[in-house]
């Protein structure tokens, strides 16, 4: 259970919600509307805050994906099954992002995840670069209009083949 300190919410997990949200629809070829996005963020940096307080470290995942669908369902005003696919796609987009940056940043700084998770302010210091990689590959996603558009109506045309 992570006890996270309201600026890491507010500089933290909200931006990381918005980006998270933003990548899925970008994936899916959905073009994103930042206000309905940043509205969902604020509520999931909401939800993260209490889920992070009460539900232990790792189950935690899950009802985080569980609320983003939801807050990007209800907010962004998708059908349900795309919010579930473009949060899935957000969420390991993210997850890879901050493992590989983790592992590094970590590692080159000798300092533990424990030791991070407790100070808030180095907390930020550590993760803010990830939300800054995170926005640029954002970027260039947008920018070159890469996403994963094409790919899924080519699985759904071959399932429907199979049938």
């Amino acid at each position: 259970m992570d006890n996270m300190p309201l600026n890491v919410v507010i500089l933290g997990s909200i931006p990381e919600s918005m980006l998270i949200i933003a990548f899925g629809l970008i994936m899916l070829g959905i073009k994103p509307i930042w206000r309905k996005i940043i509205v969902a963020a604020i509520l999931q940096g909401i939800a993260s805050y209490f889920i992070r307080r009460y539900i232990s470290f790792g189950q935690h995942l899950l009802y985080l994906y569980i609320t983003i669908i939801i807050f990007t369902w209800l907010i962004v005003k998708i059908p349900l099954i795309t919010s579930m696919i473009s949060s899935f796609i957000g969420m390991v987009i993210n997850v890879l992002v901050e493992g590989l940056y983790s592992v590094i940043v970590l590692g080159l700084a000798n300092l533990s995840l424990v030791e991070v998770l407790s100070r808030s302010w180095l907390r930020l210091l550590v993760f803010t670069p990830k939300l800054l990689i995170m926005s640029g590959l954002l970027y260039l996603c947008r920018k070159h209009r890469f996403s994963l558009e094409k790919e899924l109506k080519a699985i759904t045309k071959l399932n429907n083949t199979l049938k």
